[in-house]
């Protein structure tokens, strides 16, 4: 498999916080940005910082799903965190995705099914909204909680 993102099984978000109002800033914790995971891409193994790296793409990664689901032929993901500011060419292709990680020559670019690309995403998607809830967030206390509360919606 080219592309797989395999969370940290012990994550946690920390203590709850009643002045946080989006889902980045309930993740912007100090044992957040103590936790890593990897993705895969082909050949390399990323570890990646939670906090630094992905936390505050939440919404970014949702509207990337959703582009998927709705079978747009070319989009632009855009991690706009400060440790991995990325930028990937998507182009959907029938039942799969070729994924060109712009700047990165290092990188090449990978062909995968969009079903399985989905559902890779969705494992730590999922993850955030578990951590969340299990701290105490909901769609009371968080704005923005609504992204994460239908997730299932983007499986295959």
């Amino acid at each position: 498999m080219d592309f797989e993102i395999t969370p940290n099984p012990s994550f946690i978000i920390g203590e709850f916080d009643s002045e946080d109002r989006t889902v980045s800033e309930a993740l912007d914790k100090k044992e957040v940005n103590d936790q890593y995971f990897a993705i895969k891409w082909k050949d390399t193994l990323l570890e990646l910082n939670y906090g630094m790296c992905i936390t505050e793409s939440v919404r970014d990664i949702v509207r990337m799903l959703d582009s998927i689901k709705k079978g747009e032929s070319k989009f632009n993901m855009i991690f706009p965190s400060q440790a991995f500011c990325e930028n990937w060419e998507c182009k959907i292709f029938g039942k799969n995705i070729t994924i060109k990680w712009l700047g990165r020559e290092q990188y090449d670019d990978i062909t995968v099914d969009s079903d399985l690309f989905t559902k890779e995403w969705l494992k730590l998607l999922h993850q955030f909204r578990v951590a969340l809830i299990e701290t105490g967030y909901s769609s009371n206390s968080l704005d923005d909680f609504y992204l994460l509360e239908n997730i299932e919606s983007y499986l295959p």
